[in-house]
């Protein structure tokens, strides 16, 4: 199998990372008017539930365009899964980085998930499981060995 397929998921996630970077930003801004910095104070219950759909669609957004090469069954599926969440995961801290300067240091605190509860870590936690979502991403869409 060919794996042409990541190169429009990858366009599509890194545009996926640059609306997510965008919408964090103003998020912060509109719940920690006094800087993002922890610790972080809890998002009001409407806010939060509205940001935790906001997180699922996202999900299923990215299992979606994963879902529409076709090829590969299974296999090949959960490959351009892995490889389009660890695209757009790592676009997201680039695009944070690049609007707000944060973070600075991979060892930033920051909430990196919401569901089903806010996920406070360090930013290279994220960054370590989205460089493996790439690598097992790449091995799940190579060729398949000749029997």
């Amino acid at each position: 199998m060919r794996r042409l397929p990541l190169i429009p998921l990858s366009v599509f996630a890194l545009a996926m990372a640059f609306v997510e970077a965008a919408c964090v930003v103003t998020l912060k801004q509109l719940y920690y008017p006094e800087g993002w910095k922890p610790p972080f104070h809890e998002i009001p219950v409407a806010g939060l539930r509205l940001e935790q759909w906001r997180e699922f669609a996202t999900l299923v957004m990215l299992g979606a365009v994963a879902w529409l090469p076709g090829v590969g069954g299974v296999r090949g599926f959960i490959g351009r899964g892995l490889w389009t969440f660890g695209i757009w995961d790592l676009g997201y801290y680039f695009f944070l980085r690049f609007l707000t300067a944060y973070p600075a240091r991979l060892t930033d605190l920051d909430v990196v998930f919401l569901i089903p509860v806010p996920w406070v870590l360090p930013v290279w936690v994220p960054v370590a499981a989205s460089t493996a979502c790439l690598l097992a991403g790449l091995l799940l869409t190579g060729r398949r060995h000749r029997r």
